[in-house]
């Protein structure tokens, strides 16, 4: 097994920033899902906040998150050191073509449920309302991005490769296009947390149908990816994009 000796040690993970401690492990976030911490949205803020938030066991949280560490990463990407117009592109190619797939399937589930069951768990239809609209606002976030952000980023990935200084008038600086995405992450984060509220965290009915699970699952699922997803932008994508157009601006040639 090949451990990182230059992991944190446990005691000092409650210290350190949410989105930090995933970008030294990705293997993290899984313990974070599993506890119901936003790494993404709301992983600017130490890990120590998020325990006493969510009122977790933090011993237990700590040894799992430090066992987490300890496990073989040698496949594990390393989405930090990538190229930032490979790394957009991983994410249209990965998680915008999911989020594109999956919508009218779970669209179409939820109406499936809401025809059957819809009458004896009302809450279904304002699951329903609540997932649409977040299938819409996300539909229309990711054309953004690939119409407008993401260009603009491979444009100043090649005027690094070209030694140029990038012509910024059309846009003014990135920084502004990537505070409308992340404001549009955190609206997006919000309606995915008010389904899982809704559906008291995907607890199914005792008497749920072989439709009603695999709904479940899929908006489960989604919610995942989605936290994944914006993780990319927010922590990696995004902050790095900004540093290079600075890099460029002030470079002297």
């Amino acid at each position: 097994m090949n451990i990182n000796t230059n992991n944190p040690p446990a005691d000092n993970f409650e210290k350190m920033i949410i989105k930090d401690i995933v970008l030294q492990n990705f293997k993290a976030a899984e313990v974070m899902e599993k506890y119901g911490i936003d790494f993404c949205c709301k992983g600017k803020r130490p890990l120590n906040e998020a325990i006493a938030e969510k009122n977790i066991n933090g011993e237990k949280f700590l040894k799992e998150l430090e066992k987490s560490f300890q496990k073989n990463s040698g496949e594990e990407e390393r989405f930090e050191t990538w190229d930032l117009h490979f790394l957009s592109q991983y994410i249209v190619n990965n998680h915008h073509a999911y989020i594109k797939e999956k919508v009218p399937v779970i669209i179409a589930h939820l109406e499936k449920i809401n025809n059957v069951h819809g009458a004896k768990y009302n809450f279904l239809q304002n699951v329903l309302a609540e997932f649409e609209a977040l299938a819409s606002e996300l539909l229309n976030h990711m054309a953004k991005e690939e119409r407008i952000l993401f260009p603009i980023i491979k444009y100043l990935v090649d005027s690094k490769k070209f030694n140029e200084r990038p012509r910024t008038e059309g846009y003014g600086a990135i920084k502004h296009p990537i505070m409308k995405m992340e404001s549009e992450h955190d609206t997006a984060g919000r309606a995915a947390e008010k389904i899982r509220t809704l559906t008291n965290n995907y607890k199914l009915p005792a008497d749920a149908c072989t439709t009603f699970r695999v709904t479940y699952q899929e908006l489960e699922e989604f919610e995942k990816d989605l936290h994944k997803h914006v993780h990319l932008e927010n922590n990696i994508l995004f902050p790095k994009s900004i540093l290079l157009e600075e890099e460029l601006l002030t470079r002297k040639k």
